[in-house]
């Protein structure tokens, strides 16, 4: 498999799983015992959300365009997500601090990114 269709594959999977994990009842599974813990899974959800994004996004122009670009579809994504929980689900309910968390996860792959960009030449 080609790496760009690969990189596009592993984005649409890992979308439709942080879009299921966030949408489901999540009654059947374990809690997370950590102060705070689902912060942890927020913030990694976005944070490879974000450099799926621009690893699929650079080839189609500037590596700050695709920074912005896919910070801000990160963000929107989580935004709606948070409020699709308070519509669709009867035991999940939208929480500011999980929007923060999910922000703070694609900002972090944001900054990964700029200060690794010299990497970013194996998928051309």
């Amino acid at each position: 498999m080609h790496k760009k269709n690969f990189l596009l594959f592993a984005l649409i999977i890992w979308t439709l799983f942080v879009t299921i994990l966030s949408l489901a009842s999540l009654k059947a599974l374990p809690k997370i015992s950590t102060q705070n813990g689902d912060k942890y899974v927020h913030f990694i959800f976005y944070f490879v959300l974000t450099l799926l994004l621009i690893l699929n996004i650079v080839n189609k122009t500037s590596l700050k365009n695709a920074i912005i670009i896919s910070f801000l579809l990160a963000v929107f994504y989580g935004m709606v997500i948070e409020l699709l929980q308070g519509v669709l689900t009867e035991n999940r309910k939208p929480e500011l601090a999980d929007g923060l968390a999910n922000t703070f996860g694609a900002f972090v792959a944001t900054i990964v990114i700029a200060f690794n960009r010299k990497r970013l030449n194996f998928i051309k």
